[in-house]
């Protein structure tokens, strides 16, 4: 669970640069917006591994991030951050927006003071977030290093996505798409999209030029989108992709995002009269599901099944079998 601590004015301080609180080529912040779309918080493909560790040798700050050649556990940073992005089927460059904004690590060259800053970035183990006001909290030592915060913050951000993409339709906090409710800073917030909402379940601030809430964040996110020429995920959606909603279904029609699938998964109904799309060289086929009829599955006969399902044998409408990724048992 990650546990978000207000800085406050006494107690000691470290900074972050004046390119985080500049003006991001004039766009507009809205509190009910900071993603233009969910898929755009879980488009794994946005930025590869090289392309991350790119950025960390040559930030928008002018300089080196010294994650650039920082390890922990015998693990890079751009290595955990493309491991937590695989596993949980988020954007690679969610990891270094909240690297900067929760404790400026991309705008550092050098190894920062406190160690809990890096070793513990986001909290996971401790009783607080370490912030300005409290550098050194409690924190499990069994959880240290870049690498397992990083996928502290994945699971924990993808659990909150399941939650107000899946059939609970709101996060625990009450966070939902459409639904006002307010920050902790006393602003009415109505989430535009599912993202925004899981965002603000992670961190239920505004703070608009302050750090510590989400207008840094959207700030961040702009300044490191554009360094990075990433518009914004093109959404298609094959069968077998992960999903918040329909509309991130859209490479066919009738696609339809099933929510109670390991981070969604993209599919359609089909029949023997309606066969499953293909794309470029992935396969879709129509596994019967009983009662519910024909839905469409990715083959894994040449390709392989994303984090959470497997490649089983499976019986298809028209009674032969072939090998699709399924959820396991």
């Amino acid at each position: 669970m990650v546990v978000i601590a207000l800085a406050c004015s006494s107690g000691p301080k470290w900074s972050w640069p004046e390119d985080d609180f500049a003006d991001q080529g004039g766009l507009p912040f809205d509190p009910d917006m900071l993603i233009d779309q969910t898929a755009s918080l879980t488009d794994l493909q946005a930025v590869p591994q090289s392309v991350v560790q790119s950025f960390l040798m040559q930030t928008p700050y002018g300089k080196g991030s010294f994650l650039a050649t920082y390890a922990s556990n015998g693990v890079s940073a751009s290595t955990a951050i493309q491991n937590a992005a695989t596993t949980y089927q988020l954007n690679p460059l969610l990891f270094l927006v909240r690297a900067e904004v929760d404790q400026a690590l991309i705008s550092q060259p050098t190894y920062p003071a406190p160690a809990s800053r890096v070793e513990f970035a986001f909290g996971c183990g401790c009783d607080v977030t370490p912030s300005p006001s409290n550098p050194s909290p409690k924190c499990d030592p069994a959880l240290a290093g870049f690498d397992k915060q990083v996928d502290c913050l994945a699971r924990t951000m993808r659990g909150y996505l399941d939650s107000v993409c899946g059939t609970a339709q709101a996060t625990a906090g009450g966070w939902a798409m459409g639904v006002e409710k307010t920050t902790l800073d006393g602003v009415n917030v109505t989430p535009y999209n599912e993202g925004t909402a899981a965002l603000y379940q992670y961190a239920p601030l505004v703070l608009v030029n302050e750090q510590g809430g989400n207008w840094l964040f959207w700030n961040v996110y702009q300044m490191f989108a554009n360094a990075l020429s990433y518009p914004g995920a093109y959404v298609e959606g094959f069968v077998g992709d992960s999903c918040c909603g329909n509309d991130a279904c859209s490479a066919y029609p009738n696609g339809v995002c099933v929510v109670n699938y390991p981070s969604g998964m993209c599919s359609q109904q089909c029949s023997k009269q309606i066969p499953c799309p293909d794309d470029s060289g992935r396969l879709s086929v129509c596994v019967d599901q009983g009662a519910a009829g024909g839905y469409c599955f990715l083959d894994c006969t040449n390709n392989p099944c994303r984090p959470g399902y497997v490649c089983v044998t499976s019986t298809l409408v028209d009674g032969t079998t072939t090998s699709a990724c399924r959820v396991p048992n």
